[in-house]
């Protein structure tokens, strides 16, 4: 079978869960099939929130000694590792940013509190806003994507490895250029698999494929020279600012904003592998002419060589 796309958004189930109003990332578990992480938008404090495919809660997690100013996305990282990204700006006024490293939990019940690491980034040519965060399974290194309301964002790549002790100042990349009505990008995953980039705005979504690891360089550089990849169809009737790969990189989920926000899952389509081709059919008619005709030059020259001929 060959994978040819994702099925309409399908809702699954409901989040009951009072807590999140404003989910603003989600992620897929690596560690856990059928676990999700989601976090709300600014407003709330320094936690995140387990949930299963069925909408349950699996738990509640407080960062140790963090706050939160306007909290955009969550990544997964290689070494089962979750960022959170503190990059939210709508002025455009922060010198620099935040992004949180959380070795994964385990789901639970209640509340858990986790130790987390944090590191400073900064744009290398002033302040932006920001809701999209990445995290490269193959080697580790982030990416942010603007969101600007011209639709011109831009991709930056943080150093690697990033340094607690200093501030990152990243390195600007492509510029991604967005379409539609509400062109401002709110979510992006990478698929496990690291060869599979989603991104999306409130609207809409693209899917695109990533190129090999080559050592020393950003990965990503240049992933988006030929534009956004193929559409994906979300759905758009409420806001939406996450989307993740499930944990086998085979569907895609969908979280917005919202009070008792909707889980929503686009499921993979296949077709079927194409049939074999019948090459005689379309080759047969010029292979059996040579022949006659190969046939009749043998025959002719035999009736030449005959004595008394």
């Amino acid at each position: 079978m060959i994978p040819a796309g994702y099925a309409e958004p399908r809702v699954v189930c409901t989040v009951a869960d009072a807590r999140i109003t404003e989910a603003s990332g989600l992620v897929a578990s690596d560690l856990q099939p059928g676990v999700l992480f989601t976090h709300n938008d600014s407003g709330d404090s320094a936690r995140f929130f387990a949930l299963d495919t069925d909408c349950r809660d699996r738990g509640t997690f407080q960062l140790r000694g963090v706050r939160a100013r306007d909290w955009e996305d969550i990544a997964r990282g290689p070494g089962h590792v979750l960022w959170l990204g503190d990059i939210g700006d709508n002025s455009a006024r922060r010198t620099s940013i935040r992004v949180h490293r959380v070795a994964e939990p385990r789901a639970t019940s209640g509340t858990v509190t986790v130790s987390s690491s944090g590191f400073e980034l900064r744009y290398p040519d002033g302040p932006h806003d920001a809701e999209t965060l990445l995290a490269d399974p193959l080697d580790g290194r982030l990416y942010l994507i603007t969101k600007n309301r011209d639709g011109h964002d831009r991709l930056y790549a943080a150093p690697l490895p990033l340094s607690a002790s200093a501030v990152n100042t990243m390195t600007a990349l492509d510029a991604v250029t967005v379409p539609g009505f509400l062109p401002l990008t709110t979510a992006g995953d990478i698929s496990p698999d690291g060869f599979r980039l989603v991104l999306r705005t409130y609207t809409n979504a693209w899917e695109l494929p990533l190129p090999p690891l080559v050592a020393g360089r950003p990965r990503l550089a240049g992933a988006f020279a030929r534009g956004l990849g193929t559409p994906v169809t979300v759905d758009a009737t409420r806001q939406g600012e996450s989307i993740a790969y499930s944990s086998d990189g085979r569907s895609l989920y969908t979280l917005p904003e919202g009070k008792e926000p909707p889980l929503t899952v686009l499921s993979p389509t296949t077709v079927a592998s194409p049939a074999p081709r019948r090459v005689r059919n379309r080759s047969a008619t010029p292979y059996l002419l040579v022949g006659v005709l190969a046939l009749l030059a043998v025959l002719v020259l035999s009736r030449r060589a005959r004595p008394g001929s």
